[in-house]
């Protein structure tokens, strides 16, 4: 089957000026042709989508998601050990369906319970349940005084993690993720939260380099969440894929990004400056200690990022633990000074990039998969276009899901 897509604008690569009233011609999962109105072929009988009065971009990647801690139900991470199985299952099938109704197509998650981070991949390819093409790392991996229990499984020492990982990939992991950095001393959720926002290490250097030779060798990327400090700069030395947050980033580590062409995943924008779904919004903004490091991670991350995406260093936007709301990461990202084209590559190429499959999504061209979205308005112009999502194609299906009212 054919359908076409008529636009008002087409955005089919950020880096590139957009194409006027552009024209998309889609065969079953694939993109056959697009352009200008007047150098496409559209063949007789196509089926019409007809997004004249939108933008049409490609769609979104959220390149760090937790599928079943959602801060639109609370904090989610302070609840996500005591909630049962089921009830996690539920919220994170409608947290998908928020996603991929928001506009994202793919989606990498690190971290969850048990392994239902592969269930939810499966349930999504059979058709049972509508969300983004899932990247999973099936189970993060910490050290035994790690943090983030919750979302992680312990693995200590060079073969421990060698093993855990083959375990990881003969399961059906697509990527490994490893927390570098934060520990914790006590089993409590405060206890968590004094070990996070942290450049404490976490592992070692040998520690983390076994985990980056094991995952490449079996033809996995790294993820490495690291705030900041030493753990973050061995394993970028190491050869790890990306940092994820980074808020304490300085300049020495700046250099570092370039050097070894690392990513920068997931800054975490709207926790630390969206008055609506922030820190501030927690219940846990009552602790003075906590303020403290929070608002030293916002103003290290206000000053630094901008300066490493001048510097050359590639960002990608992910919402993390807030579904359904890549906008606000972009809107956020654009409130640091940084160009509405940047934030959209973002959004869309450099997670593709990141993760490996820039030849297949991340822009739209002739062969790629049929990944697209319609916006109403240019986020060129104005970011919070990406709100306003009208129309979904993931692979040449259009999935328009009903979003929850747990929207923002």
């Amino acid at each position: 089957m054919t359908t076409v897509i008529y636009s008002k604008q087409l955005i089919a690569d950020p880096a590139l000026p957009p194409i006027p009233h552009g024209v998309v011609v889609v065969e079953g999962e694939r993109i056959v042709a697009l352009g200008r109105p007047e150098e496409v072929r559209v063949p007789p009988d196509s089926t019409v989508i007809d997004c004249r009065e939108e933008t049409v971009l490609p769609g979104l990647i959220d390149t760090h998601a937790h599928i079943t801690a959602d801060n639109r139900y609370g904090y989610a991470l302070e609840s996500h050990e005591a909630l049962d199985l089921p009830t996690l299952v539920l919220r994170g099938s409608m947290s998908l369906r928020d996603d991929l109704a928001s506009g994202v197509t793919t989606m990498r998650t690190l971290g969850d319970r048990d392994d239902v981070e592969l269930r939810f991949r499966e349930a999504i390819r059979r058709g049972e349940i509508p969300g983004p093409r899932l990247v999973i790392c099936v189970r993060a991996l910490r050290p035994s005084h790690g943090t983030a229990a919750m979302l992680a499984f312990p693995a200590d020492g060079p073969e421990e993690i060698r093993r855990r990982i083959r375990e990881n990939f003969f399961l059906g992991a697509q990527c490994t993720k490893i927390f570098a950095t934060n520990v914790q001393n006590g089993p409590g959720f405060l206890d968590y939260l004094r070990g996070d926002l942290t450049g404490e290490p976490a592992y070692t250097q040998e520690e983390l380099r076994a985990a980056v030779e094991e995952s490449h060798a079996l033809g996995m990327k790294v993820a490495a969440h690291a705030i900041g400090g030493p753990a973050m700069r061995w394993a970028m030395e190491v050869g790890v894929d990306s940092i994820e947050h980074g808020n304490l980033l300085e300049e020495q580590d700046i250099e570092w990004m370039v050097r070894y062409g690392t990513y920068l995943s997931d800054p975490n924008l709207q926790l630390f400056f969206d008055e609506e779904t922030g820190f501030e919004t927690f219940p846990t903004w009552k602790y003075d200690w906590w303020r403290e490091k929070v608002e030293r991670a916002r103003e290290q991350t206000a000053r630094y990022l901008p300066e490493a995406i001048r510097a050359g260093v590639k960002v990608c936007l992910a919402t993390d633990s807030t579904h359904a709301s890549l906008w606000r990461e972009a809107r956020h990202l654009v409130g640091l000074g940084v160009s509405t084209r940047y934030a959209l590559l973002a959004l869309t190429k450099h997670g593709a990039e990141l993760l490996g499959m820039d030849d297949q999504v991340g822009t739209l061209a002739p062969g790629k998969i049929a990944d697209l979205i319609a916006v109403r308005g240019d986020p060129l112009v104005d970011i919070l276009a990406l709100r306003d999502v009208r129309m979904v194609m993931q692979a040449g299906r259009r999935c328009d899901p009903q979003r929850s009212n747990l929207g923002w």
